[in-house]
């Protein structure tokens, strides 16, 4: 796995995977998808941490992600212990839990959202644990 292929997620600090919302910009559904199959192939356990998500994501690259998703659900739920939302604003978090109990059942895969960074590497290194 080499971190120079890698443009929409940080894995300096692997296991913890974040995501910066600079890096997810339309169209970056595709190198996503790429990084998480590098990811995979690893095989080994990660959480994906994501600062600020937006809000409105562009279709098709939202479109991809769930396509990604469904096509890979069990070997990612096997591996990714979680995703990790970073938001700062008690409204949205409160809107992105919602949308992560949907994603659960839809995907296998624990969500939660987290105030700081620093509380989500925490609680990325409890999903993590054995």
């Amino acid at each position: 796995m080499n971190i120079e292929d890698f443009q929409v997620h940080d894995i300096r600090a692997f296991p913890l995977c974040r995501i910066e919302p600079d890096a997810v910009l339309p169209g970056y559904g595709r190198q996503w998808a790429r990084e998480l199959d590098a990811l995979m192939a690893r095989g080994e356990a990660f959480v994906l941490i994501y600062r600020e998500p937006a809000d409105d994501e562009p279709h098709e690259d939202r479109k991809l992600r769930t396509q990604w998703l469904k096509q890979h659900k069990v070997a990612f739920a096997a591996l990714c212990r979680g995703i990790i939302s970073v938001l700062d604003d008690a409204a949205r978090r409160a809107h992105f839990d919602e949308m992560g109990r949907m994603g659960e059942q839809l995907f296998g895969i624990r969500y939660r959202t987290a105030t700081t960074l620093g509380e989500a590497e925490v609680l990325a290194r409890r999903l993590l644990a054995p």
